[in-house]
């Protein structure tokens, strides 16, 4: 009997590999012959400033959605936070599976100033942050997540002094990277609410392959499908892609109903709303309308 195939197509950075063996280790359980392609995409050749709307969509996803649909891979595993809304006729969702830490935590070194320099190529992070740190200065840093870590450990990047940045705790303990030297501090939903989608992992492939679909389905985590549904709702309602300074984050609280938190950094400061429900449509609409988006 001949082993099904199914050809993997992530991004080719260290955590995009990490982030998708569990899903490929996986499908080998289920009998799959399983092959990885590994894709430099727009977004990882452009290093020459931060990211913003004006990236437009797709910009870490397109090169992998166009294998996708031409049959060259099979199967894609994304970064929640990174996939447009908008996405390619013909692609199923083969799962969601659990959310990872879905907060940002802030890397510093031990001998940082109080008037220190922080790197992110986030414009959500940047705005948000100076309300916490009102002495920092901000610069943008691109790059992967070893690569901007160590930029900190070095102490400058480009001619200047750094001395932290911003990273995605999902990506930080998916790499499991040894920080002993370096301050870490998790931030909170109250000092920075996270992108939408953050944590999550996608899996996505075509229409007719049927047996993926099926072969992935007990990974599929309601819960978390819902939360970032609801979290990529209040992106789509701000009318942007994945770059906008959104801050957004679902959670089910006690008594089963789900709290909705969004924050939008606008050039005349963070607007913010949250709301508690169990009618997701009426709570995206009401986060909306306090945040002056509706």
């Amino acid at each position: 009997m001949n082993m099904p195939v199914a050809i993997v197509g992530t991004r080719g950075s260290l955590l995009a590999v990490a982030q998708a063996e569990f899903l490929v280790k996986h499908l080998e359980s289920k009998g799959f012959r399983v092959d990885w392609k590994r894709y430099t995409t727009s977004g990882d050749q452009w290093l020459n400033g931060p990211l913003d709307e004006s990236r437009g969509s797709g910009f870490f996803t397109k090169e992998l959605e166009d294998a996708l649909a031409d049959g060259t891979v099979d199967l894609l595993i994304h970064s929640l936070k990174d996939v447009s809304l908008e996405r390619p006729q013909g692609v199923q969702i083969a799962c969601i599976p659990s959310r990872e830490d879905c907060s940002d935590w802030l890397v510093m070194r031990k001998d940082a100033p109080k008037a220190c320099v922080i790197g992110t190529s986030s414009v959500r992070r940047e705005r948000m942050l100076k309300a916490t740190f009102p002495d920092a200065a901000f610069t943008w840093i691109r790059g992967n997540v070893p690569t901007r870590v160590q930029r900190v450990r070095d102490g400058e990047m480009r001619g200047e002094a750094l001395h932290g940045t911003v990273l995605a705790a999902a990506g930080l303990r998916r790499l499991d990277l040894d920080l002993s030297d370096l301050e870490v501090r998790a931030l909170t939903p109250e000092e920075l609410l996270p992108a939408p989608g953050q944590g999550a992992l996608l899996a996505e492939t075509r229409g007719d392959r049927t047996d993926l679909i099926a072969a992935l389905a007990d990974l599929h985590d309601p819960l978390t499908a819902r939360c970032v549904k609801l979290e990529r709702a209040l992106l789509a309602g701000v009318g942007g892609g994945c770059q906008q300074p959104l801050g957004a984050l679902a959670q089910k609280v006690e008594d089963g109903r789900i709290r909705l938190r969004g924050a939008f950094a606008s050039d005349a400061g963070i607007q913010r709303g949250e709301a508690v429900g169990e009618d997701d449509a009426a709570l995206v609409s009401s986060v909306l309308k306090q945040m002056g988006l509706s």
